[in-house]
């Protein structure tokens, strides 16, 4: 009964939420293509011979150096030189478990799982504060938008999964996205552009299958459907879908490899409706 009385709130707001963020996401699009440009800066050289890390950090930064090229690394070793680390059992109070802040180089944790997740975002994180530039990942703190969260995300939270065994269940929609991005492109591709900022990378990247406005437009559409879904608007599930059948036609167009063709397949697996959807669009083909 209490469900039913809710339901003239609840599918109003559903649809006025929706709405408004898609409108705001549109508004910002235009403006975020046409200033979209590549960070050119230089970091300083660190001598990882000479640094000290944390003990919360010490196991985690060995499997990176194992895991990940050095030349990747750059990012991890001039943040973590001076990286202020601290539990904070409190921060489980605002629904998260750890928290990485790129600009006062701090990591905080509640419990020990999150570490490698917010190690992850240190290693990839570069702030030049003479520059009025932060970028984290695929993220770029513009200072009007901040615009490739769900990217960098949904990457950070399965590099997590295959280096540490460590993974934030919220993420797995993002995750799987990021997987049916893998089947597409470059592997160590990926890693390069993450590790790196290089979302312009990224972007040119994406360009082998798509136009450039469609490119940055996918990112932007990531990031409209995680915010419909951290604000629990059921409505990103159709932002999502369409992001992962555009994804399936072009592996679908593009792909020669039996191996990816298997694992496309595990994923579909994992998708109930991009595989459904899928399926009735093959059989009205033929």
């Amino acid at each position: 009964m209490l469900k039913n009385s809710l339901l003239p709130y609840i599918v109003p707001y559903m649809l006025v939420n929706g709405a408004t963020n898609f409108v705001s996401s549109k508004l910002s699009e235009k403006k975020i293509i046409s200033n979209f440009h590549n960070f050119e800066f230089d970091k300083p050289f660190i001598d990882k011979n000479n640094i000290i890390i944390p003990d919360e950090l010490k196991k985690y930064v060995e499997v990176l150096e194992k895991n990940i090229c050095k030349e990747n690394l750059s990012n991890l070793y001039n943040n973590i030189t001076d990286v202020e680390v601290n539990k904070q059992p409190l921060l489980v109070l605002m629904g998260i478990k750890g928290k990485y802040d790129s600009e006062k180089n701090t990591l905080e944790y509640a419990q020990k799982s999150s570490i490698g997740h917010e190690l992850l975002h240190l290693a990839s994180s570069y702030h030049d504060k003479d520059k009025n530039i932060t970028l984290s990942g695929f993220i770029n703190y513009d200072k009007d938008f901040k615009y490739g969260k769900a990217l960098n995300e949904g990457y950070t939270d399965l590099l997590a999964r295959k280096l540490f065994n460590d993974k934030v269940s919220f993420y797995n929609e993002e995750v799987r996205i990021i997987k049916f991005l893998e089947l597409l492109l470059n592997k160590d591709e990926l890693q390069k552009y993450y590790f790196n900022n290089d979302l312009y990378g990224f972007i040119k990247r994406l360009e082998t299958y798509m136009n450039k406005e469609d490119s940055i437009k996918f990112v932007l559409n990531f990031d409209l459907g995680f915010s419909l879904k951290k604000q629990a608007n059921p409505l990103y599930k159709a932002v999502y879908t369409n992001l992962e059948l555009q994804l399936c036609d072009l592996f679908k167009k593009h792909n020669k490899s039996l191996l990816k063709q298997i694992d496309y397949l595990k994923l579909l697996d994992e998708s109930f409706i991009t595989d459904k959807i899928q399926t009735v669009k093959q059989k009205i083909k033929h």
